[in-house]
């Protein structure tokens, strides 16, 4: 339902609506005093039809402008709102109005085969559309980088409502390519306008995003006092207003900064929120990655001397694996069976059903590598081929061959992408492992022994190099400690 709040004669509306079958039916025409921006609306004010800023997610980022009132105008705008934009074309009268259908039919249907080439004509509202395009549709304009219209756009409008609107999209598209910092800036400077609520919240709701994908080890306390602080000033407008999908975000980010500050409970409290819903509202992929969220809390839980939720976190993962099936969704589907062939090798379980589980895990490691490719996803191949490695260690005797053989190569496979230039901390930290699975192994000759005695003493005389984490350096010493021990009768033999 489509509510139009005007200052015109209702009748003089009606009789415009009658021409379309069904937009009678489909809008509710109210006076402008009642105006109630929680609805889907439109207004018509002074003659002319303003269609509101597209703030809550719900319709393709498109603005419009505000034209002079003229029927077919009126019902091209209600058919596109209804999601009938190539029917809406047919009664298009104004050329801006008839730009901005184009760009929110191709936005919907990401057809980039349609010509839009009056950027350069309409002003800052068609430079952010296009902008949008090339964002979220990945179109091209005469080489012009998506930033750049954004940041023209901006230039160009001529309010702060407009080009904080536009700001947030860009703050987005920076996000997306990892100029978090750029984005960042861009959010605190556009809060300084004088803003609707509206404006504000949408605003705080986007800087809480690029304010957790900046946040890391060790975290720094101040920004995650600030996350705090926007999450309950915007989450009562949310609420209130019954954006739920902005409310389940908040819920999200509430417990992963919960889970920063090992508050287990508290976090498992706001993601159960947030997937509750989820599960209400209709909202399946964020519902998965709210398990994933939930699967990952559980687990750090049962790290934490819980091992009873161990058990849980792996039923999370099955859950979100009802949705991220390896067809539809082939990465997200490779990242979940790696936690959940982590989870299968650390799991206490009976002596006698550790042989199973280590199935599971294995299992699940293939299920994974078979996505991460090592000439594809070389840093995901790395990360994930050490995590085999130390579960091959944790695994029961095999039948045949032996696990802390088997590790070995892993590790090395992963040392020949974590270099020392790109990765040496995880580089570090795998040398380690390697060191550890090398205590393990039976060397068959004295060749052999003399051989990988050298190599672990070059790779730990390498952990030195590599970083200058206290922890690291201590157990780099103890395995030259233990190497030295035995390295006279190794090379006297």
């Amino acid at each position: 339902m489509i509510h139009i709040y005007t200052d015109l004669p209702q009748n003089k509306l009606m009789q415009a609506l009658s021409r379309t079958e069904g937009l009678l039916q489909a809008t509710q025409i109210k006076p402008l005093v009642a105006l109630d921006t929680n609805n889907p609306h439109i207004i018509i004010n002074d003659d002319k039809i303003i269609v509101p800023i597209p703030w809550d997610g719900t319709e393709p980022p498109v603005l419009f402008d505000a034209v002079p009132y003229n029927e077919n105008d009126l019902i091209a705008i209600l058919l596109c709102k209804l999601g009938y934009e190539s029917e809406a074309l047919e009664f298009v009268k104004s050329v801006s109005i008839k730009n901005s259908l184009h760009c929110r039919q191709q936005l919907r249907d990401l057809d980039q085969s349609l010509n839009y080439s009056t950027v350069q004509d309409n002003g800052f509202i068609s430079t952010h559309n296009y902008a949008a395009l090339t964002h979220y549709a990945g179109h091209l304009y005469n080489g012009a980088s998506t930033e750049k219209l954004y940041e023209k756009a901006i230039a160009e409008s001529p309010n702060g409502e407009h080009s904080a609107f536009i700001a947030k999209h860009l703050a987005v598209f920076l996000t997306d390519n990892g100029e978090i910092s750029k984005a960042e800036k861009l959010l605190r400077y556009h809060q300084k306008e004088a803003l609707s609520d509206e404006a504000n919240n949408y605003l705080n709701l986007d800087l809480v995003d690029v304010l957790m994908a900046s946040s890391s080890i060790p975290y720094d306390q101040e920004r995650l006092s600030e996350v705090k602080q926007l999450i309950s000033t915007s989450l009562p407008f949310f609420e209130q207003h019954d954006i739920h999908w902005a409310v389940a975000t908040l819920y999200m980010n509430a417990s992963e900064i919960a889970n920063f500050e090992q508050s287990y409970s508290e976090s498992l409290s706001y993601i159960t929120k947030a997937i509750t819903i989820y599960e209400e509202h209709g909202f399946p992929e964020f519902l998965a990655s709210a398990y994933i969220r939930k699967g990952t809390l559980l687990y750090t839980w049962a790290q934490h001397q819980n091992p009873q939720f161990y058990q849980s976190a792996i039923d999370t993962y099955q859950k979100a694996l009802e949705t991220f099936t390896r067809e539809l969704f082939p990465d997200v589907y490779a990242e979940i069976h790696h936690n959940l062939a982590v989870i299968y090798a650390e799991m206490p379980v009976d002596e006698k059903k550790k042989g199973m589980w280590s199935a599971f895990s294995a299992t699940s490691f293939k299920e994974c590598l078979d996505f991460y490719q090592k000439e594809t996803y070389p840093f995901e191949y790395a990360m994930v081929a050490n995590n085999y490695a130390n579960a091959l260690l944790k695994y029961p005797p095999a039948k045949t061959g032996d696990n802390a053989e088997k590790a070995i190569a892993y590790y090395l496979e992963a040392l020949e992408i974590r270099n020392e230039e790109q990765f040496p901390l995880e580089r570090a930290h795998t040398i380690l492992n390697y060191l550890e699975a090398c205590w393990r192994v039976h060397n068959i000759n004295k060749t052999m022994e003399r051989a990988r005695y050298k190599d672990m003493v070059a790779k730990a005389k390498e952990v030195k190099k590599l970083t200058d984490n206290h922890e690291l350096l201590s157990d780099a010493q103890a395995h030259l400690d233990q190497i030295s021990a035995l390295g006279l009768a190794i090379m006297k033999d």
